[in-house]
């Protein structure tokens, strides 16, 4: 298959680094490949919006099957399902160790990130891409858009976890201020700084960098912006290839999209640390730091 939008390769100032332009997939592509048999379009926005209208094909899967909330007494809102909710789940859906998977929300979310993550922790690396500016973006383009549902054959998924893909509190806590991880924030600033407080307590965990999840999109139309932007944009934060990155953010919807652009710049070892700072933030025994 041939993907349309980055160039396979991209040259900076330091040479020329491989990226993974197959995790991004454009409007003109899909488009030409809606009727392949072994593709699986996946609408992740709610069920009133996928019945409201969507890409031809689409299957309905949103967010929330793959972003739960087990345990009402926890302080986190967003956690992976159990490895038997995903076979099952996505076995409904039609998707195979084999099956193809581009994921779409509206566009300038977090939605389709959140999925692609939890897929590719479950196994299905190098076989998901992210629709590039959602379906705001086929809607602005004309695209046909239909409300007739797509029947589904059940197919057998067999879960891979990976588990390099997932930080947790204990693995944060024994990466701080090692030389070789850095350890990424993507909240807003002020979350960063603490002065805006979403838990118990505000800041930030000790030795992170800021890069607010934003800056990865372009307001105007929410496609991710060029890769050698986004390789600038990383670079002066010192986030670097040769290192562990391990982002964080409230609540690890956030945390999402940024491990997915460093994916499409090729950075080997990107985790995201799932419980963030809902979970940081609410223990007293853990450390911070404050900035304001």
């Amino acid at each position: 298959m041939t993907f349309l939008g980055w160039s396979l390769t991209v040259t900076s100032s330091s040479g020329s680094e491989a990226t993974h332009s197959e995790l991004l997939v454009e409007t003109e592509w899909l488009a030409q490949h809606l009727n392949d048999p072994n593709l699986r379009t996946i609408d992740v926005r709610s069920p009133e919006k996928y019945r409201a209208g969507h890409i031809r094909n689409a299957v309905s899967s949103p967010t929330e099957e793959v972003a739960v909330r087990p345990d009402p007494n926890k302080t986190v809102t967003h956690e992976l399902p159990s490895q038997d909710k995903i076979e099952a789940w996505f076995g409904s859906l039609g998707i195979s160790d084999g099956t193809k998977v581009v994921l779409y929300d509206d566009g300038n979310s977090n939605w389709a990130t959140r999925v692609f993550w939890t897929l590719e922790y479950y196994g299905l690396d190098g076989k998901v891409s992210v629709l590039n500016g959602g379906l705001d973006k086929w809607r602005k383009e004309g695209r046909e858009i239909v409300q007739a549902n797509r029947k589904i054959e059940p197919a057998r998924f067999q879960a891979r976890i990976q588990k390099k893909k997932l930080a947790t509190k204990e693995d944060v806590l024994l990466s701080l201020r090692k030389p070789g991880i850095k350890i990424l924030d993507v909240r807003s600033p002020k979350e960063y700084t603490g002065e805006d407080r979403r838990a118990a307590r505000g800041g930030h965990i000790p030795g992170a960098v800021n890069v607010d999840w934003t800056s990865n999109l372009d307001y105007e139309t929410g496609v991710f912006k060029s890769p050698q932007a986004l390789r600038e944009l990383y670079r002066a934060a010192g986030v670097s290839r040769g290192k562990e990155v391990i982002v964080y953010c409230q609540s690890g919807m956030r945390a999402s999209n940024t491990y997915f652009a460093l994916r499409l710049l090729g950075y080997p070892r990107v985790r995201v640390y799932d419980g963030s700072w809902q979970e940081w933030g609410n223990d007293p025994a853990l450390p911070i730091e404050r900035s304001f």
